[in-house]
């Protein structure tokens, strides 16, 4: 599933350094179903856990997380026992059918080779009246990011790694998928580039970085370290899109 140029499991020694939790995000996972302890949860490219471990903590539901990546996953599971970590490709599942009554996944669609075979397996482990939740980024809000400002080059490339939310669409209802709604959320609201930003860039722990080249790579990083070394950079968020679908 995951895009072979991108080394995940070095990526995961820093990716709690640059990956946290959007509070906003997780709201509006939590709002946009209805869930008991009866219920099934899939977290689709978890990670190290940092939504699934929110997720089981704040609801009733069962809750299972997925990813291709061993390091990811160790990391995972020493934040919360009480979760099943799975290692597999989403665009080849080993559930069963009709396992599911809620599927999300945040941040990973352009990490898939075949959007289509992905939605074609979700569809397969949701159950009647099951609902997705698909937490990406437009193509406009790619173009919109601070990052953007110092590495120009990521718009381009992942413009081209991510689905825009017509083409997550219209494959979704090639599968039986249907449209539910569309939700935006942060977009405009002011936030602090500091220290910890740098940080990440330092590593490289963003995976477009990895994927522009190193002599554009260290230009941006240079200018990231002289703005910030006159202090900390408020500018507007990018924004991220929710798209939510039903079986």
């Amino acid at each position: 599933m995951a895009d072979d140029r991108v080394n995940y499991d070095e990526i995961s020694r820093v990716y709690d350094e640059v990956r946290g939790v959007d509070r906003a995000v997780i709201q509006s996972l939590l709002n946009g179903v209805d869930l008991d302890a009866s219920c099934a949860v899939l977290d689709i490219g978890c990670g190290t856990g940092n939504y699934t471990d929110v997720m089981q903590r704040l609801m009733q539901a069962r809750i299972t997380g997925l990813d291709q990546s061993e390091g990811m996953l160790a990391k995972a599971r020493a934040k919360n026992g009480q979760i099943d970590f799975r290692q597999g490709d989403a665009q080849q599942m080993l559930f069963a059918g009709a396992s599911f009554d809620f599927v999300y996944m945040t941040d990973v669609i352009h990490h898939v080779t075949e959007i289509g075979r992905l939605l074609g397996e979700i569809a397969r482990v949701l159950r009647p009246g099951g609902k997705v939740c698909i937490v990406t980024q437009s193509h406009a809000q790619i173009g919109r990011r601070p990052i953007a400002a110092f590495f120009p080059a990521t718009v381009a490339v992942d413009t081209a790694r991510y689905p825009d939310i017509p083409q997550i669409v219209a494959a979704a209802a090639a599968h039986s998928l249907a449209f539910v709604r569309e939700e935006r959320l942060g977009e405009g609201e002011p936030t602090l580039y500091g220290q910890p930003f740098l940080a990440a860039v330092r590593a490289r722990g963003y995976s477009m970085l990895r994927l522009i080249s190193d002599e554009e790579y260290r230009r941006g990083l240079a200018q990231v370290e002289a703005q910030l070394a006159q202090g900390d950079l408020a500018v507007p968020k990018a924004g991220k899109t929710l798209i939510w679908l039903q079986k």
